[in-house]
């Protein structure tokens, strides 16, 4: 099933979509973006990661897909608790389409969090961020996350630690919110 929200689609992750994730995945101010951290990947271990790909429960990874511009990043509910109703929300735009800041970070946050609310019926989305990332804040703040807090120095980049920015929202004001 896609996900639809204004001119954007989310679907399910395809052959086609792996050089666009290869490039994502391996683009260093992709990484320094991002919490975790990620050793460089070769085509060949893209290939075996999609073909080990599977529907887990606990998560649901999509391509961004742009109608005028094809895959452009991607969607993510992941640590999804069934028991809680709470999943983490990411979002990534490739760097290499030059479509950051043109609003489609914000346009698929709404359509995972659509998503999450109305068809998994989870109860809240959140998502850290590192605490320098002010474009991912301002974008999950336009979607309707509220910041909640800092949890400190919990990200180890460019040799020093970092905080995260702690963002959520709940079922009852996304309902109000739509």
């Amino acid at each position: 099933m896609n996900i639809y929200f204004e001119d954007i689609m989310l679907r399910a992750i395809e052959k086609k979509d792996l050089d666009m994730l290869l490039e994502m995945i391996n683009d260093p101010d992709t990484e320094n973006m991002t919490g975790g951290y990620s050793f460089p990947v070769s085509e060949h271990q893209q290939a075996k990661w999609f073909e080990n790909l599977n529907n887990d429960k606990n998560e649901l990874r999509t391509v961004i897909e742009a109608k005028d511009h094809g895959g452009i990043g991607i969607a993510t509910l992941t640590d999804i608790d069934w028991k809680n109703r709470t999943a983490q929300m990411h979002i990534k735009i490739t760097t290499s389409k030059d479509l950051r800041g043109k609003g489609y970070g914000t346009k698929a946050s709404k359509a995972i969090l659509k998503y999450a609310f109305e068809n998994l019926n989870l109860n809240l989305v959140y998502a850290d961020i590192i605490e320098y990332n002010i474009i991912s804040q301002k974008m999950v703040e336009k979607a309707g996350l509220k910041k909640e807090g800092i949890l400190r120095n919990r990200i180890y980049k460019a040799g020093k630690y970092h905080n995260f920015a702690v963002w959520s929202i709940e079922r009852g004001e996304w309902l109000g919110i739509k």
